[in-house]
């Protein structure tokens, strides 16, 4: 298993909560977990380093990293600031088998009992939506930040019950990918986004 698969794989646990920030990554543990030597373990934690997912500290080892609210508000207004901006793209490079996907995977999340889940499926939904502008480099921006606020967004999902207002939000999204409205997805993703922001300030416990 290469490191960069580690990496993935290391990621998509934090993203399902089970790192939460803060936490201690010991290599060893996770040598075990994956079946593999240290070595490889030990690169793809600088890799996550690189990514800003985990902190590396001489003599402490590396923790799942923090984000301050500062952090979010930031990493939300680039969103709110980039998203918009490839709506067009996204509706140009959208055909009709692109879009029966989308809407089958917003139609399957609306049936899932699992947040956990059901997080996986959010993160893949608006994953497969970047993708569609066939702008890499924007779509990886876009992705690096989405994954940083997972953690956070499940607060939202748990405490606020948020699942309900996103999943109206996916269907907006495929009706205006159907009808070919740029303007009209570019709405539905900054007002998604803004709620969304709206939801974490109301959560009792902020980040540290």
């Amino acid at each position: 298993m290469t490191p960069d698969v580690i990496a993935d794989r290391i990621a998509q646990a934090i993203r399902d909560g089970e790192y939460p920030s803060g936490a201690g990554l010991v290599q060893e543990d996770l040598a075990k977990r994956f079946g593999v030597s240290r070595n490889p373990v030990r690169e793809a934690l600088r890799l996550l380093e690189a990514r800003g997912v985990v902190t590396i500290r001489g003599g402490e080892g590396a923790t799942v990293r923090a984000l301050s609210q500062d952090d979010l508000d930031e990493i939300y207004a680039l969103r709110i600031a980039i998203e918009p901006t490839i709506a067009a793209a996204v509706v140009d490079g959208s055909t009709k088998r692109s879009i029966d996907r989308l809407e089958q995977q917003a139609e399957a999340m609306r049936r899932l009992d699992d947040d956990v889940e059901w997080m996986r499926r959010n993160f893949d939904f608006h994953v497969a939506l970047y993708e569609l502008a066939e702008r890499p480099r924007t779509a990886s921006v876009l992705t690096e930040l989405l994954a940083a606020t997972q953690p956070y967004s499940r607060r939202n999902i748990h405490q606020l019950g948020g699942r309900e207002q996103a999943d109206i939000d996916h269907g907006d999204m495929v009706a205006a990918l159907r009808a070919g409205d740029g303007d009209a997805l570019a709405a539905c993703l900054v007002r998604h986004l803004e709620i969304a922001v709206e939801r974490l300030k109301s959560i009792d416990e902020p980040p540290a």
